[in-house]
């Protein structure tokens, strides 16, 4: 068994590499999209669509506690 140590220990190394580049690649995919801050300016913007915590007095996210 101590002669396929090495190479076990290499394989679980490069597993481990290709899992860290696929999830660094998937969270790539998930980054902030470049129009966001202007997606979120909207709401400066036009105050009057949005609403607030006092136009929902009584709500809890999730529901009742």
């Amino acid at each position: 068994m101590t002669a396929l140590q090495p190479e076990i220990t290499a394989l679980v190394a490069r597993q481990r590499e290709q899992r860290l580049a696929e999830g660094v690649a998937a969270e790539a995919r998930h980054q902030l999209d470049p129009a966001d801050a202007a997606f979120a300016a909207l709401a400066c913007d036009h105050p009057e669509t949005c609403s607030c915590d006092r136009d929902y007095p009584g709500w809890t996210p999730g529901g009742a506690a």
